[in-house]
């Protein structure tokens, strides 16, 4: 692998790809030195989040014992970045992580005004439906805030895997159910038929944000485990049956598979090659993305249908070592199944080699036809 193959670029999921739970998988740190060392440029695309990408960049660094650059790291929340100017002096509600963890992490996105459920618990410990199991938790790490009943909640981020689904389903339907996201309050719009959505979330009520669609994740168990997509499906069995089916759970979400976590990963893509040019000194036109992950659903279902405002062409190759099982049909059809990322990889450059030696046999035939053409056109015109 050389400087020959200058149009080609990687995104790599993280787990199940490169890692699975805390453990490297094999080849990953040997295939990610190589592309380094060939200053091919690359970036992570993952659906798991709940940490800024520095200390997510540390991890993985540690991990896989190479360094990285912050600017390589997408995660499935990394475009709330673009939400801060909206809310940066709004009050959110975050769910997510445990302890602290969420609240710090929006803060450090830019959110001035954070609560979290264990917030709302402290201010009403009856919110929750039973909160036997969970009640040191919430009062370990709430926070008692004078204006909670007063000032609305203006948006609902969810971060990672919500960890109380009890009381954060019902938070979550509380504001939704709410006047202007003032908890404790029911809008008098809730089923009005007259109204677009039978009058749900038509009163001011927070927007509701998710930026993880995947289900299930690989770990260390044996099978992977449920996600983000199953809170958000299990939110919205509950708004089917509290609306009595008449309205819908209008929510925007990012994270892979949605043109919005692409659009993103490509414009960072993008950036972190232009750092690299002038790093190295050496321009280089990225054409193709090959986009290497585990998971059908998310990560061949992205690359596939997005349709890049950059003119790139994104190629989905899905390797074995995650949520895919070996030898079953993927819901959605990569245009290449490798074994492990090593073998993902090598498959990518050497379609690349084979498009370069294509244009370089193209560039030589037009050469030898632009030379022949003007040998004959100085027969046939004499002087010519």
């Amino acid at each position: 692998m050389d400087n020959s193959s200058p149009n080609i670029a990687f995104a790599f999921d993280i787990d199940g790809v490169l890692i699975k739970g805390t453990k490297p998988l094999p080849g990953a740190r040997e295939t990610l030195q190589r592309l380094q060392d060939s200053k091919i440029p690359f970036v992570f695309l993952t659906n798991s989040g709940g940490h800024t990408e520095e200390a997510r960049v540390a991890k993985l660094g540690l991990h896989l014992g190479l360094t990285f650059d912050t600017r390589q790291f997408i995660q499935s929340h990394t475009p709330y970045l673009d939400l801060v100017p909206e809310y940066r002096d709004k009050m959110i509600l975050v769910l997510g992580g445990h302890g602290t963890q969420i609240r710090e992490l929006a803060a450090a996105y830019g959110f001035q005004k954070v609560i979290t459920t264990s917030d709302v618990f402290l201010e009403c410990e009856h919110t929750h439906p039973f909160p036997e199991m969970t009640r040191a938790h919430h009062e370990e790490h709430g926070r008692f805030c004078d204006a909670l009943g007063a000032t609305p909640v203006e948006a609902i981020l969810v971060w990672s895997s919500p960890r109380d689904w009890c009381l954060d389903l019902q938070v979550v339907a509380d504001l939704l159910l709410s006047v202007g996201g003032l908890i404790g309050t029911r809008s008098l719009k809730n089923g009005d038929g007259s109204l677009p959505n039978h009058g749900y979330q038509r009163d001011g009520q927070p927007r509701l944000f998710f930026c993880n669609p995947d289900l299930e994740w690989a770990t260390q168990h044996a099978q992977p485990r449920l996600a983000q997509g199953a809170f958000r499906h299990a939110l919205m069995g509950v708004w089917r049956e509290v609306t009595k089916g008449r309205a819908e759970l209008e929510y925007t979400i990012c994270g892979k598979p949605t043109d919005v976590t692409y659009r993103y990963a490509e414009k960072m893509l993008l950036r972190y090659n232009d750092h690299l040019t002038n790093v190295n000194g050496t321009k280089r036109k990225i054409e193709t993305v090959f986009m290497v992950g585990d998971n059908p659903e998310s990560d061949v279902a992205g690359a596939n249908s997005f349709n890049s405002p950059s003119g790139l062409e994104w190629r989905s190759v899905l390797v074995e070592t995650g949520v895919y099982e070996p030898g079953t049909e993927p819901a959605h059809e990569p245009k290449h199944i490798a074994g492990d990322v090593r073998e993902a990889v090598e498959w990518a450059l050497s379609q690349a080699d084979v498009n370069w030696n294509n244009m370089i046999r193209a560039k030589v035939l037009k050469i030898n036809y632009e030379k022949d053409f003007s040998v004959l056109h100085t027969e046939l015109v004499p002087g010519g």
